[in-house]
């Protein structure tokens, strides 16, 4: 996952905000962006991104392209010939390839990737329906595009916040692109939402904290409990709740 869970470390943790297809003022948007979740230890955030990573294809592909890429977190996942980054603005490292500009398509062939990945982008995108029409030009023929979406997450990298998607407004905006949703996944349970939910119950949108040293010793407190409630925390939940935390998906076009 692109943004992180536990505001405790809201705004000195580098490694739990990932950049996003804003609009043109972007550019400038210092971007903190989450890492591999390899290199994370047992922690809270680590969960939600291993769910993701293990949605993500197990087969060796050719192009790739990772569409809202950040840092890439997902990179070392992914077997294939050739990764391709796109985002609205340069990551730390320097190796975004194509800067996006809003509005305009990528300066690439149609038919060019065999799988793309729009993870943890889409409720930043004011024009979805543009982002998956472009991402449908790009697909070759039986090319797949793997989706993660938040649903019940707090306000975050604002004022860049737009959407929040049910499994029936997914299916709604897929549609309009003539898409075929091959696999869905709800990922996330109540417990782990909930728990989601209470450590960042401090955080104002910029991303500062707001919890005061009492609120941020309770939250350490329950990040040291992880690992005892991981098996809790992680198991998937039941694919007709209604509470869930992300939804994952495989899509294909016609």
């Amino acid at each position: 996952m692109r943004e992180g869970q536990g505001g405790d470390n809201a705004v000195s943790d580098p490694d739990r905000f990932s950049g996003r297809l804003f609009d043109k003022d972007a550019a400038g948007y210092e971007k903190q962006r989450l890492v591999s979740p390899a290199q994370r230890g047992v922690d809270f955030d680590g969960i939600m991104q291993r769910q993701i990573a293990a949605f993500l294809p197990s087969q060796h592909l050719g192009r790739v392209l990772d569409y809202g890429a950040g840092n890439s977190p997902y990179r070392q996942y992914i077997s294939c010939d050739r990764y391709v980054t796109a985002d609205v603005s340069q990551n730390l490292a320097g190796d975004i390839e194509h800067l996006l500009v809003p509005g305009e398509c990528l300066a690439v062939d149609a038919a060019s990737f065999d799988a793309a990945l729009l993870l943890d982008v889409l409720e930043h995108v004011p024009d979805p329906d543009f982002v998956l029409g472009e991402i449908r030009r790009l697909l070759a023929p039986n090319g797949r595009l793997f989706i993660s979406a938040p649903f019940i997450y707090r306000e975050h990298e604002t004022p860049y916040d737009f959407a929040r998607y049910t499994v029936f407004g997914m299916r709604e905006l897929i549609g309009r692109q003539q898409g075929e949703i091959v696999r869905l996944i709800k990922a996330g349970n109540a417990f782990y939402t909930l728990l989601a939910l209470f450590l960042e119950r401090g955080v104002a949108n910029g991303e500062s904290n707001r919890l005061g040293i009492p609120g941020r010793i309770v939250n350490r407190l329950l990040r040291t409990l992880v690992p005892v409630l991981a098996p809790l925390l992680c198991k998937a939940p039941n694919q007709e709740d209604g509470i869930y935390h992300h939804l994952l998906l495989e899509v294909s076009f016609a």
